[in-house]
């Protein structure tokens, strides 16, 4: 098993990761500007990159993701309910990707938006925007829905072996990595003593004071906000 993590400078972690028999890699919502730290680390391990997966539409960062499809051949893959604005594959709940001898099994965790997905590889559970290190996702986005969040993060990823390692898609006050356990003891905006009606208050009261315009790093055809191409890869 082959796992990188990358940290972008605002913030962003992207995930690497590669089976160390067939050589093939998969990579987590690539950060545009990082597409050359991923192709240099591919080239230099000597692995062959299959697949581009993305935990939702980013409107924190533009994505690398067609960049590294078109440099590499990789297929691209998101949730189903956006996947064909790009021509990317779709992800649906309870789906598994098979890379090599290695499979990701994708839960569906709608709440930060709602195209919002969860990967679980192994012991390792990588919570794109959801849950974070302490804290969970915002609900800024119009498509945000803070009841939808609770609900993801207390039936999906909650009820998962405490031992689970957590790799979000942001650092929260400089945490990159938790375990389901820490966090349902100690996740500061929904832990095992949250009631689900105090939860979404808050998370209804931070969102409406942090409104803004939104920007997505995936092309969609209505608004042409992708800068490199209009067509995912294969």
């Amino acid at each position: 098993m082959i796992f990188r993590q990358f940290h972008a400078s605002d913030g962003q972690l992207s995930y690497l990761f590669a089976d160390s028999v067939t050589r093939n890699a998969a990579i987590l919502d690539p950060h545009l500007g990082l597409e050359h730290d991923y192709l240099d680390l591919i080239e230099r391990l000597d692995l062959r990159l299959e697949f581009v997966l993305e935990t939702h539409a980013h409107e924190s960062h533009f994505s690398a993701a067609p960049l590294l499809c078109d440099a590499t051949g990789a297929y691209w893959f998101m949730s189903h309910l956006i996947a064909a604005a790009v021509h990317a594959r779709p992800l649906g709940n309870g789906e598994c990707v098979f890379m090599g001898e290695e499979s990701f099994e994708v839960l569906e965790t709608p709440g930060h938006s709602a195209c919002a997905l969860c990967l679980r590889w192994r012991d390792r559970l990588f919570t794109g925007h959801t849950l974070l290190a302490g804290r969970t996702g915002d609900c800024d986005r119009p498509d945000a829905d803070a009841g939808k969040l609770y609900d993801s993060i207390v039936r999906c990823l909650y009820v998962l072996p405490e031992k689970t390692l957590v790799f979000p898609g942001a650092e929260s006050d400089g945490g990159r990595q938790s375990t389901i356990g820490v966090e349902l003891a100690h996740n500061r905006d929904l832990n095992a003593r949250t009631r689900k009606a105090v939860f979404v208050t808050r998370k209804r009261r931070s969102g409406a004071m942090a409104k803004k315009p939104q920007q997505t790093g995936i092309y969609h055809p209505a608004t042409d906000l992708y800068p490199h191409r209009k067509i995912g890869s294969r």
